[in-house]
């Protein structure tokens, strides 16, 4: 039994890791609270991505459409990125963004904390960057 959940904690710390270095790679925030309030200061929407590390998809966006030099272009120039572990993360973030469904996007306005776009499972990055130009347009009128 012992080896069992040491072999469960090693795993767990091993999958948040890889979390971890994505953020780091990627500029991303780990943490939602710090990166509102760097989006309030900056006057740019939040892009959340919750991600787990054991779901394929969700790897798959992150180095086909997040790590792409397009996507990470736009992400700096017009959001301020947040990656979350759905599992790992509970209680970090608010309830309402939290999914079973992975990965999911979810872009916030960081005064009103409104959800302005959700966007459930893998997007290919030229599918992402039109997406992020809806979410833009949308987040210009709405501010008008």
């Amino acid at each position: 039994m012992k080896i069992f959940i040491t072999l469960l904690l090693l795993i767990t710390f091993c999958n948040a890791a890889k979390i971890d270095k994505f953020a780091s790679e990627v500029g991303y925030f780990r943490d939602y609270y710090s990166a509102l309030k760097i989006a309030k200061e900056q006057n740019k929407p939040v892009m959340l991505v919750v991600v787990g590390d054991y779901c394929p998809w969700c790897k798959k966006f992150e180095r086909k459409a997040l790590k792409s030099p397009l996507i990470r272009k736009r992400v700096k120039q017009y959001f301020i990125p947040v990656v979350i572990d759905n599992k790992r993360d509970i209680g970090k973030y608010p309830k309402e963004f939290h999914t079973k469904l992975l990965p999911t996007v979810y872009f916030i306005n960081q005064n009103t904390g409104e959800k302005i776009l959700r966007v459930l499972g893998y997007s290919r990055k030229t599918t992402f960057s039109n997406t992020m130009d809806e979410v833009i347009k949308t987040y210009k009128k709405k501010k008008l």
